[in-house]
């Protein structure tokens, strides 16, 4: 299959963009930079540029569309960008998809449902974003959804879980802990730690897309999670068992998603997906991937 996965040059579309690879798809990046994967020919382009991006979109099978703002504090400072990246951005694959008959799998996020009113949380939970991240996430994903009905685009939007895995964000609180502790600094925990996330491994969520690529399911948003959940205490801790160092606390981070279990079953029926990565596994694998990076 021919695929091209947009925000290639990103820590969760480049490990997409290397396992279908790994699958035996025709795999063509699409972004603002190159980000020197071997053997990964890459289109660069503004997602916000719909000349571009459909002429990116043509010729291909499906779309991997990751491409996004999805630093949530950049996404907080400027939400224009974000509503500019992540909204049009994402109207403007739908209608190269439209144009050329291509699939897209969408990366949407579990942060859509906001403050949660049961759970778990499943499909059918009303959503209910309040941050800029996650407000313009729901609306490219309903972009995608109304395309489906409308014009008859064949897509999924997979709401994915906390990713993590090797290659992530300077920023992001797996490398805050592991940078720091390594440099004998203390850890910081943002409030009292007990917040948890079903934090799941890229190498799984890529299979997700992979499994979605080749389904003829369309028109559905599934939960694409781990079904563990782990707690930002346990993750530091977990860390400081690696390099020991002091834990502090400080106050909670602003604007934080609030805790919340998330189900994964439909995906299982759907797809067949469940996360297959231990999240000590994955830590491991992410620790000795930055030891090498030194």
């Amino acid at each position: 299959m021919k695929v091209l996965v947009t925000g290639a040059a990103g820590f969760l579309g480049r490990t997409v963009a290397t396992y279908l690879k790994e699958q035996g798809h025709h795999v063509v990046g699409f972004d603002l930079k190159d980000p020197g994967i071997d053997g990964l020919t890459m289109q660069i382009g503004d997602l916000t540029d719909l000349d571009q991006v459909s002429a990116a979109v043509e010729g291909h099978d499906a779309v991997c569309h990751i491409g996004a703002i999805g630093d949530v504090y950049l996404a907080g400072e400027d939400p224009g960008l974000a509503a500019a990246v992540n909204v049009l951005g994402t109207a403007n694959v739908a209608e190269a998809a439209v144009r050329h008959g291509a699939r897209v799998v969408y990366a949407s996020t579990w942060e859509v449902y906001g403050e949660p009113r049961y759970q778990p949380i499943d499909e059918d939970h009303p959503c209910a974003p309040d941050h800029p991240y996650n407000i313009t996430k729901l609306a490219g994903e309903s972009l995608l959804l109304s395309a489906a009905r409308l014009r008859g685009l064949e897509t999924v939007a997979l709401r994915l879980g906390t990713a993590y895995g090797p290659g992530l964000r300077p920023n992001s609180v797996f490398r805050i802990f592991i940078d720091r502790a390594r440099r004998g600094e203390p850890i910081t925990i943002q409030g009292d730690g007990s917040q948890g996330r079903q934090f799941t491994h890229s190498r799984d969520i890529a299979r997700a897309f992979d499994l979605a690529l080749r389904s003829d399911v369309s028109g559905v948003a599934l939960n694409t999670v781990a079904t563990r959940t782990v707690t930002i205490r346990e993750l530091a801790e977990k860390v400081v068992e690696r390099f020991p160092t002091e834990l502090t606390f400080g106050p909670p981070r602003p604007g934080d998603v609030p805790p919340a279990t998330v189900s994964a079953a439909r995906i299982a029926d759907v797809l067949g997906w469940e996360a297959q990565i231990p999240f000590e596994d994955g830590l491991a694998d992410l620790i000795d991937h930055e030891l090498a990076g030194d």
